[in-house]
């Protein structure tokens, strides 16, 4: 069952059944003469996508932009499978992220070290012809006739992290720079290799300065602009955590249980598929630890 909502005028959510679950992973739909899509999925997201277009009677000639927070593969790596059917669309990214769409062969080799037995749920990552990307500076606008995008550069959960801003409605398109927000709860996004916590926090505070009325997270959906004053101190507090933990447990699995039991025993949610995600980030938070001690 197609999972499509829409969350402002002309602005739509389709869940794409992220790694197989319902509420994991959106894919937005701006609707009007020259369409867009902010983020792309997976590539085993490509199907559903182009069923959304279809459901709202969106040509797929229409879709002039695919705008990607960053080269993930859980937000970018479906562009490439998505261009065959989308004729007329641009993928819109960030400079130091766009060479990885060209050429995704470092990209897909980083996201198999962090992701281990996770990897086939990522898809695969077609190449993007260089010709089909656009680099976004920061402040760039964007003109789609009903909605005005607006690239911000948002550096701390990858170093090429863009969010995207539609001002008209002043809803914010936030990636994973304001953590992940899954079930009503926050979670950190703090994954290896280029986290970055005083980049983060910079960018939290640039992200309010915008006063958006609504986040839409890629992990997901709408939230309130609060959230990033609440993401802000739980941020913090995590990798304050790692921090006071990594001495007693050098190693990294028996770190990861600490971590993650202090976590849970303060009644946070953590089935199956939120401990990956926890241990990928306490990997992500150690190295950046290490690298501020300059012990990496």
């Amino acid at each position: 069952m197609l999972g499509l909502t829409e969350v402002a005028p002309r602005v739509w959510v389709v869940d794409v059944d992220q790694f197989g679950r319902p509420g994991q992973g959106a894919v937005y739909v701006l609707g009007g003469d020259r369409a867009a899509l902010v983020e792309s999925g997976t590539s085993l997201a490509r199907d559903r996508i182009l069923a959304g277009l279809d459901a709202l009677g969106i040509p797929r000639g229409a879709v002039a932009w695919i705008f990607v927070t960053h080269v993930h593969l859980d937000h970018a790596g479906g562009a490439g499978a998505l261009l065959p059917h989308l004729p007329n669309a641009t993928v819109v990214a960030h400079e130091r992220g766009a060479k990885h769409l060209v050429d995704p062969g470092r990209l897909v080799a980083s996201v198999a070290a962090a992701t281990g037995d996770r990897f086939p749920l990522y898809g695969t990552a077609v190449p993007v012809p260089e010709d089909r990307v656009a680099i976004a500076a920061d402040g760039e606008r964007f003109d789609l006739g009903r909605f005005v995008i607006r690239a911000v550069d948002a550096p701390g959960h990858a170093p090429h992290h863009l969010c995207f801003f539609e001002e008209q409605n002043r809803l914010l398109f936030t990636g994973d720079a304001a953590g992940l927000y899954l079930t009503g709860h926050l979670f950190p996004a703090t994954v290896p290799p280029s986290f970055d916590l005083d980049a983060s926090l910079a960018t939290l505070n640039r992200l309010a300065d915008l006063q958006p009325k609504a986040l839409l997270y890629t992990h997901f959906g709408s939230a309130s602009p609060d959230l990033l004053a609440r993401y802000a101190h739980l941020l913090s507090a995590w990798v304050e955590r790692v921090a006071r933990l990594l001495p007693a447990h050098p190693d990294e699995a028996a770190l990861i249980r600490a971590v993650l039991a202090a976590f849970v025993g303060e009644g946070w949610p953590a089935g199956d598929h939120a401990r990956e995600d926890l241990a990928m980030s306490v990997r992500g938070a150690v190295a950046y630890l290490r690298r501020r001690e300059g012990t990496a």
